[in-house]
């Protein structure tokens, strides 16, 4: 099929870095990259007289190659479509349906692409959006800027990648630090700031998959900076960084997330990776919500004094979708599997009243009491440090008169849980403040927690509600444990950083 000659779209994104280092060391000594061969990637993804296209040949599978610019008349002639954009404002080639000046302009353009060729779910070639260095204001609603993003951006296709100039430096750890290798970085911030409401928080970015039609699926997020608009504005927090809806192997890679949002990543109903991004500030709900039905893999992320937990893992959540965005409601399911695999994080400073949390494992959702769920967690290798509480299993959101069903399933190898303000690990069959004394939260019903604890902690210092009469069971490194409960919080006490 012939495209229209305003379609284009760039070259694969370089691949991410899969750094598998057991040490706990949190000391940044040998600078590494998030993303091999970063820079030189980007400054050849803007050279002028260049484009990658994605090439029909009746000999090859579809494939990414490099031409001259001046083929591209004859290229699209027999087939062939752009498969690198490029955005920077600076740029004196915006308009030909290559450069672009909004990040947005260019999605629009690769959804083109995926339409024309009806590319649902899969793909024939990647198409890449390299965005240069530079501020990317934007709003969620209208604006009389032409030069304004109108966020939530969404991409609904599949197989795109959103590649940003920011050279995330990796620590010998294999932890991201923050800092750029080089001065680019590509920043999305909202002007006015992000809000949360009730169980809504304005995104800027959203990856979705429709029902019963396009989706997201492959979705590579890297190398950017997210920006709540909170910052050196008010004292505020709102609003989250990257929302995920309905898709499977979503990547969200090498970013930054600075302090203002009330969620950084969100995602549900998905699959994928989130690693070696950076988390700062403030926070609400969660720096990284991971929920279900899913698979979820973690590595190498650093999350610092962020939200109510670090890493939240639930097996299904009903929460409000971005209005006017064309993102559908999620329909919850009767049942719910959620598994995670959290390796080398490092979370600190989760010292948020009366519950911080480094890693949290809920039962139920926010939004899903009658959703029966199970979490399949396994935590290794992660450094959780000064929190209120290092981790917490726990039934999370059930609600009176409702289903009250979910199971855990949590393993645990090489952790290092320590200095927490009140435990490293609390275990409760109803919501935490429950266990805690601080309110009557209604209990899980014939629901089973399986912990393995891997040597990170002993059961007798763990605190734990597992009081009669609900059916639930509770077993630890093999032995059930007799209902009963074993608690000592201060509500006095004082955490700093």
């Amino acid at each position: 099929m012939k495209l229209p000659t305003h379609v284009s779209l760039l070259s694969t994104s370089a691949l991410l870095c899969l750094i598998m280092m057991a040490c706990t060391s949190d000391s940044p000594t040998v600078p590494l990259r998030a993303i091999p061969g970063f820079n030189a990637a980007f400054s050849h993804r803007l050279a002028d007289n260049k484009l990658t296209v994605c090439h029909m040949s009746d000999e090859d599978p579809p494939h990414n190659i490099e031409i001259a610019a001046a083929a591209r008349e004859a290229h699209a002639a027999h087939g062939d479509h752009i498969s690198e954009f490029v955005v920077d404002k600076a740029s004196a080639q915006i308009g030909d349906g290559v450069h672009f000046g909004r990040i947005g302009d260019a999605i629009v353009a690769a959804r083109e692409v995926r339409v024309a060729r009806d590319e649902q779910e899969t793909a024939a070639c990647r198409i890449t959006i390299v965005v240069a260095a530079g501020v990317y204001r934007g709003s969620v609603s209208q604006s009389t800027d032409p030069t304004f993003e109108r966020y939530p951006l969404v991409i609904d296709v599949p197989d795109v990648t959103l590649h940003g100039a920011l050279d995330m430096e990796i620590d010998a750890s294999g932890r991201a630090t923050g800092v750029g290798l080089n001065d680019g970085v590509t920043t999305l911030v909202a002007s006015p700031s992000l809000v949360s409401v009730l169980n809504f928080s304005e995104p800027l970015l959203a990856v979705n998959g429709h029902p019963d039609g396009f989706k997201g699926n492959g979705v590579i997020v890297e190398g950017l900076a997210f920006q709540s608009g909170h910052a050196g504005v008010d004292a505020l927090i709102g609003g989250l960084g990257v929302l995920s809806l309905r898709v499977r192997d979503l990547v969200v890679s090498g970013n930054r997330f600075e302090a203002g949002f009330s969620e950084s990543v969100d995602l549900r109903a998905s699959s994928g990776r989130v690693d070696r991004n950076h988390f700062s500030g403030g926070g609400g709900t969660c720096d990284m919500c991971l929920a279900g039905p899913g698979d979820y893999g973690a590595e190498g992320n650093r999350l610092l004094a962020g939200g109510i937990p670090g890493i939240l893992v639930v097996p299904a959540t009903g929460l409000i979708v971005p209005p006017g965005r064309g993102i559908e409601v999620y329909v919850l399911p009767t049942s719910a599997n959620v598994n995670a695999t959290l390796v080398n994080n490092e979370v600190r400073d989760h010292l948020r009243q009366p519950v911080g949390v480094g890693i949290r494992v809920g039962a139920v959702g926010v939004g899903a009491p009658n959703v029966a769920g199970t979490a399949h967690v396994g935590a290794y290798d992660n450094v959780l440090v000064n929190n209120r509480f290092a981790m917490m299993v726990e039934a999370a959101f059930p609600m009176p008169n409702t289903l009250r069903k979910g199971d855990i399933e949590l393993t645990l190898h090489g952790n290092v849980l320590s200095e927490s303000c009140q435990n490293n690990f609390l275990v409760s069959f109803s919501r935490h403040r429950t266990a805690l004394g601080l309110n009557t939260d209604p209990y899980l019903l014939n629901s089973s927690y399986t912990l393995s604890l891997g040597g990170n902690i002993a059961w007798d210092d763990v605190w734990y509600s597992h009081p009669a009469g609900f059916g639930n069971t509770l077993t630890v490194d093999g032995v059930v444990i007799p209902n009963g409960s074993r608690v000592a919080y201060d509500g006095a006490r004082t955490c700093t950083p």
